[in-house]
């Protein structure tokens, strides 16, 4: 009688991680399909006008029709996120190593970093497509300025909070103050790091289409503002859950990166992070 192979390990991995997945979906998913058919049914039942809040099905509808040139518009308004939130990310992390390693910096440049923080992003966004033009290049300078000050603080904090015991390891092994950054605060403070980064990627896209929203002739930003324009809600709808969608995903990279490059804490035990 022929023998039945047993599962390599790679699949019983795979296995386990499909399990975990289904295990910290299903409360999401279970959730969306409440909320979709009591919307569903309420707009039904009282007869709600499209161009006051469209129905699911209409919204399904104007992306099924409208899907391949909202999904065009989506790549732009991607990219432009995605550019915004590395430099975004990038000028943050190391002015935050500048303010953890210099009181006098931090004392002297935070509060100004805190107050152009403050500044309402519409407010903001017209200045700098006056300075930089209509192109991408002023979209992705909005984008990078929104998802600046999270991760700033964050590695702030992070290389702060360190181990003063294990400071005195390194002191007494004589590391230099490379080693010191590289081996022992630098991953004290990823915990930290990954909170900005996950906060930044999520308003790089709002910065993305805010940033449309102000002068654009393409991107989710520019779809969203002539549906509105044009009362053509289905199709407004729709490019919001793509930017939704968008945003999801992104959040998702950056959490499976941090699971990638931080096994080892507390917070990666939860599979549903």
């Amino acid at each position: 009688m022929a023998s039945i192979a047993a599962p390599s390990h790679p699949e019983l991995a795979w296995s386990r991680r499909a399990a975990d997945l289904a295990v910290a979906a299903w409360p999401a998913v279970v959730t969306l399909v409440v909320v979709v058919a009591a919307w569903e049914w309420v707009i039904a039942a009282w007869q709600v006008p499209s161009y006051l809040m469209p129905a699911p099905s209409g919204i399904w509808q104007a992306l099924w029709f409208n899907g391949g040139s909202i999904f065009v518009q989506a790549g732009i308004t991607g990219g432009e996120a995605v550019a915004g939130f590395v430099i975004g990310s990038a000028l943050g992390a190391l002015l935050g190593v500048g303010f953890a390693y210099s009181s006098i910096l931090s004392r002297a440049l935070l509060p100004y970093v805190i107050a152009a923080n403050t500044i309402p992003v519409v407010g903001i966004a017209p200045i700098i497509i006056l300075w930089l033009g209509n192109g991408v290049s002023s979209k992705v300078a909005v984008t990078a300025l929104l998802s600046f000050f999270p991760l700033a603080l964050n590695m702030m904090k992070g290389l702060q909070s360190y181990d003063r015991t294990v400071m005195d390891v390194f002191h007494v092994a004589a590391a230099n103050p490379w080693q010191r950054f590289l081996k022992m605060r630098l991953p004290s403070a990823l915990p930290y790091v990954f909170v900005g980064l996950k906060l930044n990627v999520t308003f790089a896209v709002i910065g993305a289409i805010v940033a449309e929203f102000v002068q654009a002739d393409r991107g989710l930003g520019f779809v969203i503002m002539s549906s509105y324009k044009n009362l053509n809600m289905p199709r407004l709808w729709a490019a919001m859950v793509v930017s939704a969608i968008m945003g999801v995903v992104l959040f998702a990279v950056v959490a499976r990166l941090e699971r990638i490059a931080i096994p080892w804490h507390s917070s990666m035990r939860d599979p549903s992070l």
